[in-house]
């Protein structure tokens, strides 16, 4: 019976994480979770009091699977850190389904303050925190007035786009988009190099 539970679950988290990916979390209602999943709505919420405690449980499975592959990448010491964020980049892109910004935007403006801040720990604690890893051990300098959680938050930003479903076919691939965040996009002269 105990194993039927967790089978039960673990489907409804599956078709409602194809859901809020394709819809947000405004746009997926509990029937519909229900249905795709094939229960009813009273065994969805034996198992989840509402809506939000389904996205969480999403949030919750998501990320704590992502953040398995991306311990192993940071504490990989065969990898420089280029390769590091290369790894650390490949991987949100083919684990992470959801577009960051839209869950950004549900996480801000669609949850309770209480779960807002339980899923913002929970996001630290498994992307930011990694990534906060490598540019603390970084094998390269980082810039005077950056620090590695600004260049954490940086890198963040930056791959955002790179990483959403609908851009999986960007035309800059992920070792070029980190290169151009850690290069920038100007050639540095030798004059001005000499001169400084």
């Amino acid at each position: 019976m105990e194993k039927k539970i967790g089978n039960t679950r673990e489907k409804i988290i599956q078709v409602a994480t194809r859901l809020f990916m394709d819809n947000g979390y405004l746009d997926t209602s509990t029937r519909q979770i229900a249905q795709l999943a094939e229960v009813t709505q009273p065994n969805l919420y034996h198992h989840f009091k509402n809506k939000e405690e389904v996205y969480i449980g999403v949030i919750e499975t998501l990320l704590n699977d992502v953040n398995e592959e991306l311990l192993i990448i940071v504490e990989d010491q065969r990898l420089d850190t280029v390769s590091k964020l290369q790894k650390f980049a490949e991987c949100l892109k083919v684990k992470h389904p959801f577009d960051f910004d839209l869950m950004m935007h549900d996480f801000t403006t669609k949850l309770t303050e209480e779960t807002q801040r339980q899923l913002f720990a929970l996001w630290n604690q498994s992307y930011k925190a990694p990534l906060l890893r490598i540019f603390k051990t970084s094998d390269f300098p980082i810039r005077s007035g950056i620090t590695p959680e600004i260049a954490t938050t940086h890198f963040l930003n930056t791959l955002s786009p790179y990483i959403k479903v609908e851009q999986r076919t960007s035309t800059l691939s992920i070792p070029q988009v980190v290169d151009l965040f850690l290069n920038g996009v100007s050639v540095k002269s030798k004059r001005k190099e000499s001169t400084r």
